[in-house]
């Protein structure tokens, strides 16, 4: 048995869809960066666009074709934490909505614990006999396999241009994050600085967004949209606009959850009630989408949603 194992934490936009491309086809690159097996880890938050879960289908046979281990993690394999089920799940549960002004919680909830949750159940069942359901808590199998085998490579499809979402090591080994005006924030170590070597392909060959895209483009391959949840609070407004010119249904339903949320709070300080966009409600921002944005052709719309990346303000 291979004892060695690398995974690509895929998003399925265009980034990771750049890496993955580019480990099947480039024998060089692979010999780079992967070691052992290489395992696809993709978690659903389920709340992706339609074109989205498009790919999916594609990669899916893709890996099978190329014989890559390719997993799609979904609410209903029990690895998601309780009342994050889907972005939707969590917002009807809480009476909530995720905002520009909180806390970037769902990212965590729903792409990166379940992607540990499972790979920690698949090394339990692979190397160590584990054959209960149930999944494992704590990480121990993980952790368990470090010891025994090193730390193991996950790929991050962070594009250059986003190093700020990567946490650095000072030489006295503290870890930190850059905030959005360059300071230095220290942060905890944690399980993952111990068992986990993260790589950032991109970064290291300077491939931007665009880079990714023409080199997906010279492949023959799909081009996928920028991987973000249909409801995220970053979202632009030409991307607000075009999700409601596409899809009217997806943002009245999202504007439903925020008027819940807004009005369960609605006797509280009105600095800690605020909506997807803080102080402005949906409805606000739409308006001023289509005053700012309203002239572009649906066309357009699509070509600067194709170009624009994700929304994901985390760092890894």
């Amino acid at each position: 048995m291979e004892k060695n194992i690398t995974i690509l934490s895929f998003g399925a936009g265009q980034d990771s869809t750049a890496i993955l491309y580019k480990l099947v086809l480039d024998k060089t690159f692979r010999e780079q960066y992967v070691t052992g097996e290489l395992i696809v880890l993709m978690s659903d938050t389920g709340n992706e666009h339609p074109g989205t879960y498009l790919h999916v289908q594609f990669i899916r046979t893709f890996c099978e074709y190329h014989k890559i281990e390719f997993y799609l993690i979904t609410s209903s394999q029990g690895y998601h934490p309780k009342n994050w089920d889907s972005l939707q799940h969590n917002f009807k549960t809480h009476s909530t909505v995720m905002s520009v002004a909180f806390p970037k919680t769902c990212t965590d909830n729903l792409k990166i614990k379940p992607l540990y949750n499972f790979l920690d159940h698949y090394i339990a069942k692979l190397y160590y006999g584990y054959n209960q359901t149930k999944r494992p808590k704590g990480k121990r199998y993980i952790k368990h396999y470090c010891k025994q085998f090193g730390k193991i490579n996950v790929l991050l499809g962070i594009a250059a241009g986003e190093e700020s979402r990567i946490a650095i090591k000072l030489k006295s080994g503290q870890q930190y994050q850059i905030d959005l005006f360059g300071n230095l924030i220290a942060s905890k170590t944690t399980w993952m600085d111990h068992c986990l070597q993260k790589l950032y392909p991109l970064v290291d060959l300077q491939m931007d967004r665009s880079a990714c895209q023409t080199y997906i483009r010279t492949t023959g391959l799909p081009l996928p949209p920028p991987s973000n949840c249909m409801m995220c609070p970053f979202l632009s407004k030409q991307e607000i606009l075009w999700l409601y010119r596409n899809y009217p249904e997806v943002f009245y339903e999202w504007q439903d959850y925020e008027k819940a949320k807004l009005h369960k709070f609605s006797n509280a300080n009105i600095s800690s009630n605020l909506g997807v966009k803080g102080r402005l409600t949906l409805s606000e921002f739409l308006d001023q989408a289509i005053s700012e944005f309203g002239h572009m052709t649906d066309e357009q719309l699509d070509d600067y949603k194709m170009s624009h990346g994700h929304c994901v303000k985390s760092t890894y």
